[in-house]
């Protein structure tokens, strides 16, 4: 604990029990005002947005301090701050405390550069493709966050390399008084010179021509947001897709974008509800995550693309002991294709992209109409510090690096179902099962790095690296 922190401690707890023996019987507070410190953007109002009490709401004396950490930690889910310090700045005699909310922001202007690799995963670019630098991308990512101090993001992408990638989006968080309408419209357009033209035992086999960008792909969208708390959030979001392949992509695999096409076109409408209580978003230990979204693709216009999408998320994390250094974490997630025609190629995807994955089957992916996974893990805490860099790093906002490293044990089970393109991937329509031990590094609060051991159902035994380093 810093010595500020303890101070405030140490203060609270003096207040509190100066109080207590003042007002003897009492067994609540009432929150008279906030006295904010540190926010030179961030307005006033979308900071007590984030938080599960306001002016005029009452406390009790013994849920006190555990009312303030927690919100704490809503503060810092928002990505606005690096730190928030909330402690009781002064007691009244009729039970009203004035709360003091001290914040250091986080940058809200600033390039990131890009430098990632094109491949599922950093094993697969790593043993697969043999380290080839081909396989990057690179560029530069300018976020430009809390414009006006409502939390708004404009994200603008030049990126170069395996994927040219140009894009533009801006959200919008709250547009009315109360702050629960918002909206976000975005841009984007790739072209990449190789394409996965088709998946054969489990492995997505490429296709490249150098003169040549073998696909296209265009996007345009706006949605609606409606957040009536500070858990729940709705989300009714209308986009258009154009993608176009190469002659030879549609000769070479006529299923790529179905009946030999080399041009797919659709507008799409979908909706989703999120509640998320779970305590910080990038590794929770305690909370809970749902999500349900109801997905159309197509409607008619262009009669090359037609599906309706259900999939489901449910995230639970349970803590174990006071200090919170063991936990639970149990992730399950299943999608349905309520349409059964025959999906193109392209967009039959399933398991082995971004976070759909089974440890273990890291090299593979598993194509499929439907799939069902469920993931769990027990962690505990082995390492816990805030390393002050001093010095050693210029920018103040990363000075201060919280730094936790967890022991953890996983196991993971998911099925796929794919009655169109079975015949190529065995691992479809089969019960896939993997897990193992790893090491899992938590830094500046949402920053990840997973490294594990892990085996398969079909014996296969390796290191894979995982990791979640956006901003």
């Amino acid at each position: 604990m810093t010595l500020p922190k303890l101070i405030s401690t140490l203060l609270l707890v003096f207040g509190i029990t100066i109080f207590l023996q003042a007002q003897e019987g009492s067994d609540y507070v009432i929150i008279e005002n906030f006295e904010f410190e540190g926010n030179k953007k961030t307005r006033e109002k979308t900071i007590t947005r984030e938080m599960d009490f306001g002016i005029g709401d009452t406390l009790s004396f013994k849920d006190l301090q555990t009312r303030l950490e927690k919100n704490q930690v809503l503060l810092l889910n928002t990505g606005l701050f690096y730190e928030v310090d909330l402690t009781v700045r002064s007691w009244a005699e009729d039970n009203r405390v004035s709360i003091s909310v001290k914040v250091r922001e986080a940058w809200y202007i600033y390039p990131i550069p890009i430098f990632e690799l094109a491949d599922r995963n950093f094993n697969v670019w790593w043993v697969q493709q043999n380290r080839s630098l081909k396989r990057i991308n690179f560029g530069v990512r300018m976020y430009y966050a809390n414009i006006t101090g409502r939390k708004d993001l404009l994200k603008g992408v030049l990126q170069f390399g395996y994927t040219q990638k140009y894009e533009l989006e801006y959200t919008m968080p709250f547009i009315n008084e109360a702050q629960t309408l918002g909206f976000t419209t975005n841009f984007l357009v790739t072209r990449n010179r190789e394409v996965g033209l088709r998946t054969i035992n489990n492995d997505v086999d490429f296709y490249r021509e150098d003169d040549d960008f073998m696909l296209r792909r265009y996007r345009y969208g706006f949605g609606l947001t409606y957040r009536p708390g500070l858990y729940q959030q709705h989300k009714l979001e209308a986009s258009y897709f154009h993608r176009v392949v190469a002659d030879t992509v549609a000769f070479q695999n006529p299923d790529f974008l179905l009946d030999g096409n080399t041009k797919q076109r659709y507008p799409a409408i979908g909706y989703t509800f999120k509640h998320d209580q779970r305590d910080l978003k990038a590794y929770p230990m305690s909370g809970f995550y749902a999500e349900a979204e109801i997905t159309k693709e197509g409607f008619g216009l262009f009669k090359d693309h037609n599906r309706l999408f259900l999939t489901g998320t449910y995230a639970q994390f349970i803590p174990i002991g006071e200090k919170k250094k063991y936990g639970i974490g149990l992730i399950g997630k299943g999608r349905v294709q309520m349409l059964r025609n025959k999906p193109a190629y392209y967009s039959n995807r399933a398991l082995g992209y971004e976070e759909d994955y089974i440890r273990g089957y890291e090299f593979y992916v598993i194509d499929g109409s439907d799939f069902g996974y469920l993931k769990t893990s027990v962690r505990y805490e082995i390492f816990k510090k805030r390393i002050n860099w001093k010095k050693a790093m210029p920018f103040k906002a990363f000075k201060i690096m919280p730094f936790r490293i967890f022991l953890v044990t996983n196991f993971d089970m998911g099925y796929v179902n794919d009655p169109h393109y079975d015949f190529e991937n065995p691992l479809a329509n089969d019960l896939l099962l993997g897990g193992g031990v790893g090491l899992d590094f938590v830094i500046y609060v949402d920053k990840v790095i997973q490294i594990e051991y892990s085996v398969n159902r079909l014996g296969e035994k390796g290191v894979f690296l995982h990791y979640n380093l956006s901003f």
